[in-house]
């Protein structure tokens, strides 16, 4: 449309999710690169390193400000021991792992969650070399919300799926830190006309799995 256009960027590089949320064995670095090309060749200027403290304060050099900022904060669940050292949420380790910053992983890893970011944290676990990892969420397997593709891969590489598990606690050690993750198996589970979650559980079926790291894959925002 003619306007003048400069794109600020905190992050080294462009592509926001893109280049820091979904890991570069899914999207290779070189395709974003080479669409940032296209924009800056059509006369953006692209500023990286350039994080905005005061967005209103830009209105002093640009006549408007345009935020798409994007859904870098993880979510974590308000569960017992959601605040151990050794839980981790999706979208700091994976940013971690796009940019090799240490990820504060262990060897034993259980992903809480059922989406593709979920798989995303479980495969990426796996190249990092973490030896045991459990991937567990709410929904049956058949309305896991991963594509099909995701779910099998991650099998084929050795990732233990587990659907339909209600996440009871996170457990912990004498250090304050993650041993481990206790479910229940869930009968069913549906919401209700507030969106607020319904779940039977099995009886008798409360289990613990053992891990020192635990990542929550359950949303971003």
């Amino acid at each position: 449309q003619g306007h003048d256009v400069t794109l600020k960027e905190a992050l080294p590089t462009v592509g926001g999710m893109m280049a820091y949320g979904i890991p570069a064995y899914r999207l290779p670095r070189e395709i974003i690169a080479e669409e940032a090309k296209v924009i800056e060749d059509q006369g953006v200027k692209i500023e990286v390193n350039a994080k905005v403290e005061k967005p209103v304060d830009l209105l002093k050099e640009y006549d408007a400000v345009l935020m798409t900022i994007g859904g870098h904060k993880g979510v974590r669940l308000p569960m017992e021991g959601s605040d151990l050292d050794g839980v981790i949420l999706n979208a700091d380790f994976l940013r971690n792992c796009s940019m090799g910053k240490e990820t504060g992983m262990g060897k034993r890893v259980i992903v809480l969650g059922g989406g593709n970011v979920a798989f995303d944290c479980a495969r990426s676990a796996k190249r990092l070399g973490a030896e045991e990892i459990h991937l567990a969420c709410l929904e049956a397997r058949d309305k896991m919300t991963a594509d099909e593709e995701e779910i099998e891969q991650a099998q084929e590489e050795g990732i233990q799926v587990h659907p339909a598990q209600s996440f009871e606690k996170i457990l912990k050690g004498n250090d304050n830190k993650v041993t481990g993750v206790a479910f229940s198996d869930i009968l069913s589970f549906t919401f209700d006309e507030n969106r607020r979650a319904i779940i039977e559980k099995a009886e008798d079926s409360y289990h613990e799995i053992e891990a020192d790291t635990v990542i929550f894959a359950v949303g971003q925002r």
